[in-house]
């Protein structure tokens, strides 16, 4: 009789978010195994973390070389349609503090992306602060800049980078394309929507480089330079306001670029429980918008090549995916390590991390059940295929939902405009943010019109559940299987043959 692979106090770890786990050791008063497992929430998203970032930059690049650089304008504005109009720039109409925007910034941007530091060539940031604006330096940004110090632009990853200036590529050639994204998602997209750049970037010359994000008190203020080089008209500049009025201490920043990890430590360390506990509070849901905006991307871009190449051509995409991001660590740790410590690595490294520390509506939550023949993991759901599905990302727009989050949009509006206190705002944003990254993915997403090798021989399979089954398949691991959700009720299982 096979034994099980995991012991109940392994199963617990294996479904519990670092955070959680933390947080339970304080409650127990244990403060040496909170100390502990510090190590572990650093490291806990990396890996999720770098497959978004390559993986979205592995499609930018299939795209340029197969469609045509020029069709990478296309691609960027169908893909921030449908992932940061709704979630993001409807609710930058409603004109909220700049304090508080430079906040959340932090925590769902820099904080998410530097992931503690971990990995290679760790990002890390820091926030300056002046009478005109607050900037944001990433040295290195932990995505973008992580991704070019790491030589994916060389061979033999070779990622594309612009073959000339545009006007959306800061109108610079040799940007790297996920470097593209941000001339679009901060400049030329809220331009078009709101008619102000939200955060115009400096961004890096070489991989050595820092890049800087900046944002401007008066959102009429950003300098004419920016949008020259991007060919647009900048809006009338009314006349500089000087004023010695901060938003925060050169403490208070230093505070807000710490990595997550290090807070709880120090807290721990000076006998501050309540700090620890506020800090692991926070750390389950900084990774929950950057997650969904990198889902969102990614479903988006899959269904733009799906209706501009034909959806046969997804099989060649996931495969290129597969060879640029997934071979390599994927066909290794099935190849070398035993079936249990394999399916234990994809349990803790991708679907725990896909938890988002246990953040959203509903909290995504696993469960493993074993028997003599077999393992499973029920996602219920999935922290991302799976929220698509139950938040009908695959879906026509419907009336109900454009009411709902116009009222939405007025409440956020009226909100700004009231003399609420800071410590209220401040408070009650993050939460409001991660409820719209939530509820509003994108819309009207393809699912396969006919059963495929990469969609595991099923026709009506939602195009992002499809990197499971196709990367299942390229990988050639016969004792394992994944049933992607049949309705958006169901949950996503994968089954593990001992």
């Amino acid at each position: 009789m096979a034994r099980h692979w995991f012991t109940d106090e392994e199963t617990r770890e294996l479904t519990t978010p670092v955070a959680k786990r933390i947080a339970g050791a304080l409650r127990r008063g244990d403060e040496r195994a909170a100390e502990s497992l510090c190590d572990e929430l650093r490291a806990e998203r990396i890996l999720l973390h770098d497959f978004f970032a390559d993986a979205t930059t592995a499609l930018f690049t299939w795209t340029a070389e197969n469609l045509g650089e020029e069709r990478l304008y296309d691609m960027f504005v169908f893909c921030f349609e449908q992932s940061a109009r709704r979630q993001v720039y409807e609710v930058m109409e409603a004109d909220i503090k700049r304090g508080i925007e430079a906040s959340l910034l932090a925590r769902s941007c820099w904080v998410s992306h530097s992931c503690g530091g971990a990995g290679e060539h760790g990002g890390s940031f820091r926030i300056a602060e002046d009478d005109e604006k607050f900037t944001f330096i990433m040295d290195p940004c932990g995505s973008g800049g992580r991704l070019w110090r790491k030589g994916r632009y060389e061979p033999p990853t070779s990622f594309g980078v612009t073959s000339k200036p545009y006007a959306w590529s800061f109108g610079r050639e040799g940007v790297p394309y996920y470097c593209v994204h941000c001339a679009f998602m901060n400049e030329l997209l809220p331009y078009r929507r709101l008619g102000f750049m939200t955060w115009p970037v400096d961004p890096p010359r070489g991989a050595g480089d820092a890049c800087s994000w900046h944002l401007y008190k008066d959102r009429r203020a950003v300098p004419r330079d920016y949008f020259e080089r991007s060919g647009l008209v900048p809006p009338e500049r009314p006349a500089p306001e000087v004023s010695s009025d901060r938003w925060f201490s050169e403490a208070q920043l230093e505070e807000m670029s710490r990595h997550t990890p290090d807070r709880i430590l120090d807290s721990l360390r000076g006998g501050d429980l309540g700090g620890a506990h506020r800090a692991c509070r926070q750390n389950a849901g900084e990774f929950f918008f950057l997650h969904s905006l990198y889902v969102n991307m990614t479903v988006s871009v899959l269904d733009f090549l799906a209706r501009e190449a034909g959806e046969e051509m997804l099989g060649e995409v996931i495969s290129y995916l597969y060879r640029k991001c997934v071979r390599d660590q994927l066909a290794s740790l099935m190849e070398s390590a035993p079936r249990a410590e394999a399916f234990r690595s994809i349990i803790r490294d991708i679907f725990l991390a896909d938890t988002c520390g246990g953040a959203g509506f509903p909290v995504p939550r696993i469960s493993i059940v074993e028997d003599t023949q077999r393992t499973s993991v029920v996602l219920d759901p999935c922290g991302s295929g799976g929220k698509l599905v139950r938040r009908r990302a695959y879906r026509p727009p419907g009336r109900a939902r454009r009411a709902r989050e116009s009222l939405e949009n007025t409440a956020i509006g009226l909100s700004a405009g009231l003399p609420l206190p800071r410590r209220l705002i401040e408070a009650v944003m993050p939460p409001v943010m991660d409820y719209i990254s939530e509820t509003r993915k994108p819309e009207g997403m393809g699912m396969t019109g006919k059963g495929y090798a990469w969609s595991g021989g099923r026709e009506g399979v939602p195009y992002y559940c499809c990197l499971c089954t196709g990367f299942l398949a390229l990988s050639g691991a016969d004792w394992l299987k994944v049933i992607p959700p049949a309705d958006r009720r169901a949950p996503c299982v994968w089954l593990a043959r001992k």
